[in-house]
């Protein structure tokens, strides 16, 4: 089935499940509410349409709403055509806004509206140039060279060959400083993590929003005051502050094929799975299918398996299901596709839902987090986060995550998210883990004692 998506020029917006189906059209969101924004700057965001009839349909060109920019596809949308309509809201006003715009089309003599709400606390300067309008085709986006120095914090000396992780949404790089502990590259508008490492001293990370006047960021690394080395080899031992970003927290037993309701309770298990264009890596969403089959050949029909997905919006695609139903898991594990924004935070919440609402008594009900460490929403409101977390590990909903990849800033906050909701932090590195770390997670945290 084709699917139609309309771009919106916004800053992460909080939307879950808010799908409408008007004639014919399915619009996946049709609400968008926006956290306070400290410092406002555009941007792009999707909504799907889905065109489910099998007759053409016309989307009506209205004039644009104050704030609004709305520019629509040349064509019609085709049964299987896929088009894109584009929104810019560029707000002139701080303060709460709550707002809303028509989308006609021909199918239907009422109008799709889609809401916008949320509250401005300032504007970035140069909010209006980081998205250029429809009327300047040609006019690119701003963007400037961005510093990263590093210090030992004692001595003010820069620390040489530094290892730095720059994280911009679900995005990362990883670099290293030159001779001068100086590391610099090209850059835009947005809201910068930056975490930087040192053989011999104490991780640290900034978070800042970086634009052309405030480009420059600065970490001072303390010293450890004992020496990290190994007294075998004499070699540099890791990180204590990142080390267990690759560890395995869980023991892997022999291969152990029984799952019986006598040694095992019955599992409620709630995935939130990262699709975000971060994940589409050989080493991420390959080996989360591989080991979500193997969870799911070993499920029974007491378990109940309920799948979500996250980028630009959550999305649920497996309702609770009996984990004996096992092609009907599998077939739709084996249509998870990447692309997207990573927008994870908001989206534990429906995640929470969908656990509350397949609650088994006296069962292992917990959620299980798949991602590969970008996740918007959770260094940005992280107090608010682990509230929720820790709130829910009271109602018997724990919370696990399963790690991919290689971004360690982000893995550090899950870490914390995982021993918030008094569940384990699984890393996957390569397909033995896939086949055996989950599977013997599951038996491990629902093992009658």
């Amino acid at each position: 089935m084709s699917k139609l998506r309309v771009s919106i020029l916004f800053l992460f917006p909080f939307h879950l499940f808010s799908q409408t189906m008007h004639g014919g059209l399915e619009f996946s969101r049709t609400e968008f509410n926006f956290p306070k924004a400290e410092n406002w700057v555009s941007r792009v965001d999707t909504i799907e349409v889905t065109n489910s009839t099998n007759k053409k349909i016309h989307l009506l060109k209205q004039n644009d709403p104050k704030w609004f920019e709305i520019r629509y596809p040349a064509k019609s949308l085709d049964p299987g055509r896929t088009e894109v309509v584009e929104i810019i809201f560029s707000p002139k006003e701080k303060g709460k806004f709550n707002l809303s715009f028509p989308i006609y089309h021909s199918a239907s003599q009422t109008p799709v509206n889609i809401s916008f709400k949320g509250e401005i606390l300032h504007f970035d300067e140069f909010s209006d140039a980081a998205c250029p309008s429809f009327s300047k085709p040609n006019l690119k986006p701003v963007d400037f060279e961005l510093e990263i120095n590093v210090l030992d914090s004692a001595t003010k000396k820069p620390l040489i060959n530094s290892f730095l992780e720059i994280t911009k949404g679900e995005y990362f790089s990883q670099h290293k400083t030159d001779e001068n502990g100086t590391f610099k590259q090209r850059s835009s508008i947005n809201y910068h993590i930056v975490l930087a490492e040192h053989a011999g001293y104490k991780s640290r990370f900034a978070a800042k929003h970086i634009n052309p006047k405030n480009r420059k960021i600065t970490l001072e690394l303390p010293p450890l005051l004992v020496p990290l080395t190994a007294a075998s080899t004499g070699s540099i031992t890791a990180n204590p502050d990142t080390a267990s970003l690759t560890d395995t927290v869980v023991p892997i037993a022999t291969a152990n094929t029984t799952f019986s309701l006598t040694d095992y309770k019955k599992n409620n298990i709630v995935f939130l799975i990262d699709k975000s264009s971060s994940m589409n890596k050989p080493n991420c969403m390959p080996l989360l299918q591989s080991a979500m089959t193997q969870l799911a050949n070993m499920a029974r029909y007491e378990d109940r398996i309920t799948i979500l997905t996250y980028a630009n919006e959550a999305k649920l695609v497996l309702p609770g299901t009996p984990g004996s139903d096992h092609e009907k898991i599998i077939a739709v594990i084996n249509q998870l596709k990447c692309g997207g924004r990573t927008e994870g935070g908001k989206a534990i919440q429906a995640a929470y839902k969908n656990a509350e609402d397949n609650f088994i008594k006296g069962g292992m009900n917990q959620i299980i987090i798949a991602t590969d460490g970008g996740f918007n929403g959770i260094s940005e409101n992280e107090t608010e986060l682990m509230e929720l977390v820790g709130a829910k590990v009271k109602e018997e909903i724990k919370l696990s995550v399963l790690a991919f990849g290689q971004n360690r800033f982000g893995k550090a906050h899950l870490i914390r998210l995982a021993k918030q909701g008094e569940g384990l932090y699984i890393f996957v590195s390569n397909e033995e883990d896939a086949n055996l770390k989950l599977t013997e997670t599951v038996r491990l945290q629902s093992k009658i004692k």
